[in-house]
C-alpha cells in the first residue's frame, strides 16, 4: 500500500505548476502639457513603471480623484490608443498647486502634485528692488528704491496706463523716503525713488496700489560699537598763567574700539572745568579756563568739533600753588565722555617769542575725502626757573633751579613745512602759525583710503626735519571691489533699464570665505559695504551683442554712478567693465512676456514598436507658460529616422499654448530631437528608445490520446521589469490538431490559453508568436507524441517481481492510475514494457463502465 501511495504522489506531483508570485505595480505619468494653464484643458497620461520604465500592461479600474476641484477637476478617463495607458482628461480652472490620486487593483495608490499656472499676459503684481540694502556707518548715506509691475510668473510688463504707487515706513527715525508717491507711467514698467539714512537699524518700506498685493523690503543699516564715546584731546598739556599762550579742545565720537565715527544726529555739548582750589575764590564768574565756545556741536555727518582756551590771565595771583592741574569735562546725555587735563604753572617769567622749536601731536581721523584735523602743532621749550623753598629764614626766602615746560609764541607769522608720505591717504595743509600764537591745527586733505604701510608726517621747524606716524583710518584697496548691478529686479527685453556702479568694501577671512555687512550668519563689521570711489575715472564696457551702453565719467568721492543701458534680447549674458584698476562681469538676464521658450513633454524611456504621446509648448523666459500671440510654427527633426517617426512640422495656433503628437518607434536607440522655431533658440532633446525581448514558456497539457482535447498554455514574463503582463498579442500555429479555442492576447497573469483536439496525427505540434506593446516578437513551440493504439485484450496477471508486490492485475493498476492522471500512467507502463500490450488490447471508450467497477471493487477492498 506505501507504494502505491508513493507512485499516486509522483504521479500527482508532476501535474503541479509552480505561481510565480506577482509584485506590486507602480504608476508612471506624464502630464500634457506639463504646465497647464488656467481655464484650459491638459491630459495626465497613466502608465504602469518599472525601474524607470514604462511597463506595457494594462491597468483595469483605474480611479483618479482631484483633492481641490476649484483648481484642477477630472473630466473622463480614457483607453489610451496603445491599450496600456490611460488618459485622464483634466479641466484647470484657477491658478493653485493640488494633488491627483490615483488608484487601481494591484497597484500602490499614488498621489501627484500639479500646477496650475496664471495667464501671464499683464500685470498682476509689483516687485521691490533697494540698493543698496545694507549700509556701513562710514558709507553713503542715501539709497535708491525701484518698484516695478510683472506678470504673475514675475515677468516685467509694460503697463497700458498710469499706476500710482504709494511708498511707506514705520521707521520714520531710520530712513526718509524722498517721493512718498510714485507713478509708473504709460508704456513703463518701473519707477526710481531714493531714501535718506538719519539713523540706523532696519527699516521697512511698504508699497501699495490698487488691485496689486502691497509687498515690502527691508534696508539694514548698521550700527557702530557700542559705547559710544565723546572723547576729548587738550593740546598743549604745559601752560604759564603769566604768559597769555592757549590751548585747543578737541572732541571726537568713538566707537566700543576707540575709532571715530560719523554721528548721525547733530550732538549738543558743554566744556567744564573742575576748579581745584574752591576755597580761593567762590564768585560764580570768575572763570579759570576762558573757552571761545563752552557750547559745541559735533554735526550729524561728521564725527569732531573743537574750540580754543586760554588760562586766565595772572591766574597765579589767585593761589599760593606754584603749579595747579585742571580737569575739563565734556557735558552730554546719552553719551560716554572722557576727561582730559591740562598744568599750569604759576611762575613769573613772562610770555617767550621764538620760532620753536615745535611739537606735532596726531589724532586718529577718518579717510572721508574731506578736509579733517590730522594733528596739532605747537612751540613750547624748556626753561629753569627760582623757585622758592621752605618759608622764610631770617627775612630771605630759599630758592632752586627747576626745569619746567612753558609755551613760546611765534614773533610774527609764518608758515610751518608739514608734508605726508602717503598723499593719496592725506594731503597736509600747511598751517600757518600766527604771530602771539603758540598753537596750531593741522588738517589734510583726506583720500579715500588708507595705506597699508605707515603714513609718515614730516615737519621742518627751527631744529629741522621732524617725523611723526599719523593716524588715518579707512578701507585698504586691496579690501576694494567694484559691483556693477541692475537697479531692477527684473529686466525686460528691447527696453532700457538703470545700472548702478559702487565701490564695496569687503574682508577675506582666513578660510577665504568674503565677509561684508551683508552676511548674516557672520558677525557684520559695520564698517564694511559701499565705499566711495577712490579716484577719478571711465567706467568702460566690453562690447556685447545683447546690451546697448556707453562708458561713464566718475569722480573721486561720488557714491554711485547710474546709467542706462538697452536689452535687444531675450536671454542672459556676461557683461565685463572695468574701472582703472578695478574689473569684473555683470550678468544681464532679459525677460519678455512672448512666447522665448519651446518644451517637450515625453516619458524618459519609450518603448519600442509602440505610440508615445507627447507635446510641445511655449514658454516665457521665466519658464512659464504663455500664449502664442501669432501662430508659432514648430519644425521637428529627428537625427535618426529609422527608430521614430515624428510630423516634421507642428502649428500652435494664436491663442493656444501647446500641442499634442504621438512618437512612433520602431526599434530601439537613441536619437537626438531638434526642435526650431522664428525668433527662439534652437532647442534639442535625447530619447532613449528601448527593445526587451520577452522570456515564453509554453506547456503542453492533456492525455496526449486521440480524440482528446490537449490544451497549450503560453506564459509571458520579462525579467527586466519582474511583473507579469497583459495585453501582448498571440498568434497561434496549429499542425496535427483541430482548434477549438484560443486567446488572442495575454491575460493579466501574462498567459494566453489554446485548446486542440487531437486527430489521427501521430503528432501534435503547437507554435505561438508573440508581439506588440513595445516588445519584440518571439516565437516558440512544442510538439507532443498522441496515443493512438486500440486496446482489445487485457493482461490479467503482473508477476510479483514486474509490479508492486501486491495481489492486482495490470487492468486494475490502469484503472486506478486513469482517474487520477492519464498522461503519468502511461508514463510508468512505459517503463514497465506494459504499454504496448494495454493499448493493442484495450480501448478506453469501451471500457468506461468496467474501468467504475473495478475502482469500486478496490476501494471496498
Amino acid at each position: 500500500m506505501k507504494g502505491i501511495l508513493l507512485i499516486l504522489g509522483l504521479i500527482l506531483g508532476m501535474f503541479i505548476i509552480p505561481v510565480q508570485a506577482q509584485t506590486t505595480s507602480e504608476f508612471g505619468y506624464q502630464l500634457h502639457p506639463e504646465k497647464l494653464l488656467e481655464n484650459t484643458e491638459g491630459t495626465l497620461q497613466v502608465f504602469v513603471t518599472s525601474n524607470e520604465m514604462m511597463v506595457p500592461k494594462q491597468i483595469t479600474n483605474l480611479k483618479a480623484i482631484s483633492s481641490d476641484n476649484s483648481i484642477i477637476e477630472i473630466l473622463e478617463i480614457k483607453d489610451g490608443s496603445d491599450k496600456y495607458t490611460k488618459n485622464i482628461l483634466l479641466k484647470a480652472n484657477n491658478p493653485g498647486i493640488t494633488s491627483i490620486a490615483l488608484a487601481a487593483e494591484g497597484f500602490s495608490s499614488k498621489e501627484i502634485s500639479l500646477e496650475v499656472f496664471n495667464n501671464n499676459n499683464y500685470p498682476t503684481q509689483m516687485l521691490m528692488k533697494i540698493t543698496p540694502n545694507v549700509f556701513p556707518i562710514d558709507g553713503p548715506k542715501y539709497g535708491h528704491i525701484v518698484i516695478e509691475i510683472a506678470t504673475t510668473g514675475g515677468i516685467p510688463t509694460v503697463t497700458s496706463e498710469d499706476i500710482v504707487v504709494q511708498l511707506d515706513t514705520p521707521h520714520n527715525e531710520i530712513i526718509k523716503i524722498k517721493d512718498s508717491e510714485l507713478v509708473i507711467s504709460e508704456g513703463e514698467y518701473y519707477a526710481i525713488t531714493e531714501f535718506e539714512i538719519i539713523g540706523t537699524g532696519d527699516a521697512i518700506i511698504f508699497a501699495e496700489t490698487e488691485n496689486m498685493k502691497k509687498i515690502s523690503s527691508v534696508v539694514n543699516i548698521l550700527e557702530a560699537e557700542k559705547p559710544l564715546t565723546l572723547k576729548l584731546y587738550t593740546f598743549p598739556e604745559n601752560y604759564n598763567s603769566y604768559s597769555g599762550t592757549k590751548g585747543f579742545a578737541i572732541v571726537q565720537l568713538v566707537d566700543g574700539e576707540g575709532i571715530p565715527v560719523l554721528s548721525e544726529e547733530d550732538i549738543h555739548f558743554s566744556l567744564t572745568v573742575e576748579n581745584p582750589d574752591v576755597s580761593i575764590n567762590t564768585s560764580h564768574d570768575f572763570e579759570e579756563i576762558n573757552f571761545a565756545q563752552k557750547e559745541l556741536v559735533i554735526e550729524k555727518g561728521s564725527y569732531s568739533a573743537f574750540t580754543e582756551f586760554t588760562p586766565r590771565l595772572n591766574l597765579g595771583d589767585s593761589t599760593e600753588e606754584l603749579v595747579q592741574t585742571f580737569n575739563i569735562f565734556v557735558s552730554v546725555e546719552n553719551y560716554l565722555t572722557s576727561e582730559n587735563s591740562i598744568t599750569i604753572a604759576h611762575d613769573q617769567i613772562g610770555s617767550l617769542e621764538g620760532d620753536g622749536p615745535s611739537i606735532t601731536k596726531v589724532l586718529p581721523f577718518l579717510t572721508t575725502g574731506k578736509n579733517e584735523i590730522i594733528a596739532v602743532t605747537y612751540y613750547e621749550t624748556d626753561i629753569e626757573v627760582a623757585r622758592q623753598v621752605g618759608g622764610n629764614i631770617g627775612g630771605s626766602q630759599s630758592r632752586e633751579l627747576i626745569t619746567v615746560t612753558v609755551p613760546v609764541t611765534a614773533k610774527e607769522n609764518h608758515s610751518i613745512t608739514f608734508s605726508s608720505s602717503e598723499i593719496d591717504v592725506v594731503n597736509p595743509i600747511n598751517p600757518i602759525m600766527k604771530k602771539s600764537d603758540n598753537v596750531v591745527l593741522v588738517f589734510g586733505e583726506t583720500g579715500p583710503l588708507m595705506s597699508e604701510g605707515d603714513t609718515i608726517f614730516s615737519i621742518t621747524d627751527n631744529e629741522g626735519i621732524k617725523t611723526v606716524t599719523g593716524n588715518p583710518i579707512g578701507p585698504i584697496e586691496e579690501d576694494l571691489g567694484l559691483t556693477v548691478e541692475p537697479l531692477l529686479p527684473m529686466i525686460l527685453a528691447e527696453k532700457e533699464f538703470p545700472v548702478i556702479a559702487y565701490m564695496l568694501e569687503s574682508e577675506n577671512s582666513e578660510d577665504g570665505v568674503v565677509i561684508t555687512g551683508e552676511d548674516e550668519d557672520a558677525e557684520a563689521d559695520p564698517r564694511l559695504g559701499v565705499t566711495p570711489f577712490i579716484e577719478d575715472s571711465v567706467l568702460t564696457f566690453s562690447a556685447n551683442d545683447f546690451i546697448e551702453t556707453d562708458h561713464v565719467t566718475i569722480k573721486k568721492n561720488q557714491d554711485y554712478a547710474i546709467l542706462n543701458m538697452l536689452s535687444n534680447k531675450v536671454g542672459t549674458t556676461s557683461l565685463p567693465y572695468q574701472l582703472g584698476g578695478f574689473s569684473g562681469t555683470t550678468n544681464i538676464i532679459s525677460h519678455t512676456t512672448d512666447p522665448s521658450d519651446i518644451h517637450l513633454s515625453f516619458p524618459k524611456i519609450i518603448l519600442a514598436n509602440s505610440n508615445t504621446l507627447a507635446t510641445i509648448q511655449l514658454l516665457d523666459s521665466a519658464k512659464n507658460p504663455v500664449y502664442a500671440k501669432n501662430d508659432v510654427i514648430i519644425k521637428l527633426v529627428s537625427n535618426n529616422e529609422n527608430i521614430i517617426q515624428i510630423p516634421q512640422e507642428l502649428t500652435i495656433k494664436s491663442g493656444e499654448y501647446f500641442a499634442m503628437f504621438d512618437i512612433n518607434s520602431f526599434d530601439e536607440g537613441e536619437i537626438e530631437l531638434a526642435i526650431l522655431s522664428e525668433d527662439m533658440a534652437l532647442t534639442k532633446y535625447d530619447i532613449e528608445v528601448i527593445d526587451i525581448t520577452p522570456v515564453l514558456a509554453l506547456d503542453l497539457l492533456g492525455g496526449m490520446n486521440w480524440n482528446e482535447r490537449l490544451e497549450g498554455k503560453l506564459s509571458v514574463s520579462i525579467p527586466e521589469i519582474e511583473t507579469a503582463l497583459d495585453g501582448f498579442n498571440v498568434e497561434w500555429e496549429v499542425q496535427g490538431g483541430e482548434v477549438l479555442q484560443f486567446d488572442e492576447t495575454t491575460d493579466s497573469n501574462g498567459v494566453a490559453i489554446m485548446n486542440v483536439m487531437a486527430n489521427d496525427q501521430e503528432t501534435i505540434t503547437i507554435s505561438a508568436i508573440v508581439s506588440g506593446n513595445g516588445l519584440s516578437s518571439s516565437t516558440l513551440s512544442k510538439t507532443a507524441q498522441i496515443q493512438n493504439i486500440p486496446i482489445d485484450e487485457v493482461v490479467e496477471n503482473v508477476p510479483e517481481e514486474q509490479g508492486f508486490g501486491l495481489p492486482i492485475d495490470m487492468n486494475t493498476i490502469i484503472m486506478i492510475i486513469i482517474p487520477i492522471a492519464v498522461g503519468g500512467s502511461l508514463v510508468m507502463l512505459k517503463k514497465m514494457d506494459k504499454l504496448d500490450i494495454i493499448t493493442d488490447r484495450i480501448s478506453f471508450g469501451e471500457k468506461i463502465e468496467e474501468i467504475k467497477e473495478r475502482v469500486s471493487d478496490i476501494r471496498n477492498r
